[in-house]
């Protein structure tokens, strides 16, 4: 019987970057990955599209280019 293999990414967040933080809590345009973090939690598992799309959206926001470490950092993983 063959197993499925499944992989994800997981977008931690970073306890850094007060600036961006700050502006992506005003953005009307969160995606909800981002909302989960804003709200508490620390860690989001989601598929490497989903997590692109995170990123992409989270480099747009002010701050991110400046900030050091950035405040999402994406962890790959495989079950």
């Amino acid at each position: 019987m063959a197993s499925l293999m499944s992989s994800y990414v997981a977008i931690r967040a970073v306890a850094s970057g007060d600036a961006w933080w700050a502006a992506a809590r005003r953005r009307r345009d969160i995606p909800p990955p981002v909302v989960s973090l804003l709200h508490g939690r620390t860690r989001i598992e989601l598929s490497s599209e989903e997590a692109d799309a995170v990123l992409q959206w989270a480099a747009s926001v002010d701050g991110w280019a400046n900030a050091q470490p950035k405040p999402l950092a994406v962890h790959h993983a495989g079950a």
